[in-house]
């Protein structure tokens, strides 16, 4: 099973979620390396360790699409 980060902003008249490693569908090999992106991605977006700005979220979800 593969892991993937997807990144959820709401605003403006549609919410948005998308693969946070980009639009090549790269997933994680495990639940842990996901869960280490998604903190780095709360800091990148403006929020702190795992915490993410309002309207926005990220979550780690089990795939086995890829």
């Amino acid at each position: 099973m593969k892991w993937m980060l997807v990144y959820i902003v709401l605003g403006g008249s549609d919410p948005i979620a998308v693969n946070a490693l980009g639009p090549n569908g790269d997933v994680f090999d495990d639940m842990i390396e996901c869960f280490l992106a998604r903190e780095q991605l709360s800091i990148t977006v403006g929020g702190s360790d795992g915490y993410f700005p309002t309207n926005s979220q990220a979550v780690c979800i089990p795939t086995d699409k890829y």
